[in-house]
């Protein structure tokens, strides 16, 4: 998690506080306890020494359990027929629970506000824990401050589940890994479990949709680090390996041991071993990108143009007609606007049409709409009857056009001639009002704004094939504690940026608070970036850019089109 800024910094690790002792309260007794768990990653005797002898063999806590803040504890003592011949008494804690890890080190946003009750008896003067809070008790119950000591944001990368994964796309999973050693060995020991996490499957949101290459049973023999090169030595199931597997497993350590967007790199090189035995490998980048590209907008005239200094037409306000323009979508490659008639550079329009949604899209002439060559060609698609305007529109790398209207999103396939209706996540209610909806660059990935009842906030879905159709599968609530989100794109792989009541944040995918750069133009109601520059769209009809998250705010070259709903490719 992510407080202020959108760094977590390497943590020193602190010494664990003094065990329980003759006159220590019991209130002292279950804060220290408190306290102790945040080192039970590497001395899991501190915290145990505050449970009575029968709890300390048979407690095995799992997964953490985030809390953001408690009240003062509260003594209650315990009826004395109720423990005949024990002196015991109750501690209440009112904590508000924040999130929990799951085993994999995904953060999962749950805010509840919980009743934490700790028992205790006193053992030969000193006061012992001797039944945890029911609420979480399976749970290893960390204070949000103990926690950001205690855990770095990382991510771990799989592959795509595509025909050929090496010539495919890695996806980063955001986990929280434990520092697990004093500071001399933190490296080593957190790019171990790293990739030791990459050895299975992740079971998290991400579910099916992606893979890892290592086979089943690898077993991690070593890893060193000398300056910025890490060496990592397999065994186990790694031996029966080939030469195309050990690219694939170099393309996967690389990308995690060397990432920086939330901490810094492990290292720079990965050098693979296979049972001591140095393999060649040579990792590419096969992470995508969000597209960079020029903006397009809608013209005050309700034309289509691109620039945004020259303001050149894309799709006149003859091809549109009368359209009440509500979205527009850019092809990925439409900076490039390859020749292939198979692969054409193509913009997307969606207007009100009645109570429902039309959607245009226009196949665009090889070298740009100033390329001097034929005209677009067009097709125009009903995408919703009565299900109210389309919000969104979004390409993925894949080709898919990606709508969402109302309570419902649609698919228009690569080279399909309808859209189709993509199930929803199915934790969201039956009827979530799906305000944006923006695909990942890598096209397993979805970021939605939503709003199921208590109001607008931000959540992760990863896309799922089922049959001929598209699918998104669990949502997870990024928790990011704006007011207000109306608008939202992605930044990087890692980040989105969010248009709110207050302005400009950049919010990880780690889950947590997003951080809060510079305010908005006044009446700012949309949002888009690639990567570099943001753009705004207002409801007095302007277009401003920041190159700076938002701290200063330009509008466009002199010459430029007044406007609305900027976009950019994606």
């Amino acid at each position: 998690m992510t407080t202020g800024g959108s760094q977590v910094q390497a943590y020193a690790q602190p010494l664990a506080p003094p065990g329980p002792r003759p006159r220590l309260a019991p209130r002292q007794v279950v804060l220290g306890f408190l306290h102790a768990s945040a080192s039970y990653a590497v001395d899991p005797g501190a915290a145990r020494q505050f449970l009575v002898p029968a709890l300390r063999k048979s407690w095995h806590p799992g997964p953490v359990t985030v809390v953001s803040s408690i009240s003062p504890p509260t003594r209650v003592p315990v009826p004395p027929h109720a423990t005949p011949y024990v002196e015991a008494e109750n501690v209440d804690l009112t904590g508000q629970r924040l999130a929990t890890l799951s085993a994999a080190g995904q953060y999962q946003y749950s805010p509840a506000t919980r009743l934490y009750q700790f028992s205790l008896q006193l053992v030969r003067g000193v006061w012992l824990i001797s039944e945890l809070p029911q609420a979480d008790q399976d749970s290893l119950l960390l204070m949000q401050s103990d926690f950001e000591h205690m855990y770095q944001a990382r991510n771990l990368f799989f592959f795509a589940r595509s025909p050929s994964p090496v010539n495919g796309k890695l996806v980063p999973d955001p986990v929280y890994a434990p520092v697990q050693s004093s500071e001399s060995a933190l490296t080593i020991n957190l790019a171990s479990g790293l990739v030791k996490g990459l050895f299975e499957d992740q079971k998290g949101w991400l579910g099916s949709e992606t893979k890892t290459s290592f086979p089943r049973g690898t077993k991690l023999l070593g890893i060193t680090i000398t300056g910025q090169t890490a060496v990592v030595n397999l065994g186990g199931a790694a031996t029966r390996t080939d030469a195309l597997q050990w690219q694939e497993m170099a393309e996967q350590l690389q990308a995690t041991l060397s990432s920086t967007a939330y901490s810094p790199a492990l290292a720079r090189v990965v050098q693979l071993e296979i049972d001591g035995q140095p393999k060649f490998t040579n990792p590419h980048n096969l992470i995508y990108e969000v597209p960079t590209g020029k903006l397009i907008f809608v013209t005050a005239d309700g034309a289509v143009a691109d620039g945004p200094g020259t303001g050149r037409l894309v799709l006149g306000p003859s091809e549109l007609g009368p359209a009440d323009i509500t979205a527009v979508a850019v092809d990925p490659q439409y900076d490039t606007c390859p020749a292939s008639k198979t692969s054409p550079c193509q913009v997307a329009v969606a207007a009100k049409d009645g109570r429902g949604c039309q959607v245009y899209r226009a196949f665009l002439p090889a070298g740009g709409p100033s390329s001097g060559q034929s005209a677009p060609s067009y097709s125009s698609y009903r995408v919703s009857a009565s299900g109210g305007e389309c919000t969104s529109l979004s390409w993925d790398s894949n080709g898919n056009l990606w709508a969402a209207a109302g309570h419902r999103i649609w698919v228009l396939p690569a080279f399909g001639r309808k859209f189709r209706l993509a199930g929803l996540p199915p934790n969201l209610g039956a009827r979530p009002a799906i305000l944006a909806l923006r695909m990942a660059p890598d096209a397993v990935r979805a970021a939605l704004l939503v709003n199921t009842g208590g109001g607008a906030h931000l959540v992760l879905a990863a896309v799922r094939q089922e049959g001929n159709g598209l699918s998104l599968g669990t949502a997870v609530d990024l928790g990011t504690g704006l007011r207000d989100p109306r608008a939202m794109s992605w930044y990087s792989p890692y980040f989105l940026v969010v248009l709110d009541r207050a302005g400009i944040a950049e919010v990880p995918l780690t889950g947590g608070g997003g951080q809060q750069f510079g305010s908005a133009p006044a009446g700012a109601n949309s949002l888009a970036t690639n990567g570099v520059t943001l753009a705004v769209g207002t409801a007095g009809g302007q277009i401003w850019v920041s190159n700076n998250l938002g701290s200063s705010w330009l509008k466009p070259q002199a010459g430029s089109l007044p406007g609305y709903l900027p976009s950019y490719p994606g």
